[in-house]
């Protein structure tokens, strides 16, 4: 079967959507101190994209998707996003100084996104002509 868009429901789309956010958020800042900036780029962000890989290529397949599995990758993907910010924030002065940049947090969102788009996701039943179209392959 090919992907098709309209085929997809809600969950997928969300999950797809998030996706591409979060690669775009790669290419944003992600460390802001004003005076320079740094993308996720290279900040090696581009690595937590492989927490959307699974949930992703299941959309892609109309494969069913693991809740636990589907959901660990995007608990794990809002975390790091979390755990990025946490080590870009300095104490100065007794006030916490955080320069995680825009990237960062976008990333975050397209985190939580993900988790919904996993909750929500169910794959598209096959129509039989589908299914006459594969048994006569089968034989």
């Amino acid at each position: 079967m090919t992907f098709s868009w309209s085929n997809t429901n809600l969950g997928g789309k969300v999950i797809l959507i998030s996706t591409v956010i979060a690669i775009i958020s790669i290419f944003m800042p992600w460390i802001d101190t004003t005076i320079s900036t740094s993308s996720g780029w290279q900040q090696l962000a581009f690595v937590l994209l492989a927490f959307y890989v699974y949930p992703a290529f299941q959309v892609i397949k109309n494969k069913p998707l693991s809740l636990m599995w589907g959901s660990a990758s995007s608990i794990s993907a809002a975390v790091a996003a979390v755990v990025f910010m946490e080590w870009k924030t300095i104490p100065f002065e007794g006030v916490d100084l955080c320069f995680a940049g825009q990237g960062t947090y976008l990333f975050f969102v397209a985190s939580v996104l993900l988790f919904a788009g996993v909750l929500k996701y169910k794959p598209m039943e096959t129509t039989s002509t589908e299914n006459t179209e594969i048994k006569e392959d089968v034989k």
